[in-house]
């Protein structure tokens, strides 16, 4: 499983660099960062390396953010695999609230980044099914 850091932030000229500056200058590393946007706020995403750590110091500069647990699974290059993930998942009857797909550098494949609802027996089922979870 891994931790994911989210952050409801105001959709304004150099907010990204506030947030991911303070955190680089932490020495925290970051995986990756997915940001979503509305006309006033934003939300930004982001796997790093001490999540806890991270969200103490957007907490401090008064941000709103959040840790939750995020299930990483990993898929092939090939054309359908992340559809062939989704039917497994569809078939299984799980609700995804929402999922984006990068790399992570210990893994060769890409990642797909999936949060649903309940991850632990998501994680089980794709287990189950010849799927790696992180």
């Amino acid at each position: 499983m891994l931790k994911q850091v989210s952050v409801i932030a105001e959709n304004k000229k150099g907010t990204m660099n506030n947030i991911i500056g303070g955190i680089s200058e932490a020495g925290i590393d970051f995986y990756n960062v997915v940001s979503n946007d509305s006309q006033e706020f934003g939300i930004i995403r982001m796997l790093c390396s001490n999540p806890e750590e991270a969200q103490r110091l957007l907490r401090d500069e008064g941000y709103m953010v959040k840790v939750d647990n995020v299930l990483g699974v990993v898929i092939s290059e090939k054309v359908g695999s992340l559809n062939q993930l989704l039917k497994v998942i569809s078939d299984s009857r799980i609700n995804i609230d929402y999922l984006y797909v990068c790399y992570i550098r210990q893994e060769n494949n890409p990642v797909a980044i999936i949060h649903v609802q309940e991850p632990y027996e998501v994680e089980e089922c794709l287990t189950s099914r010849g799927y790696t979870c992180m």
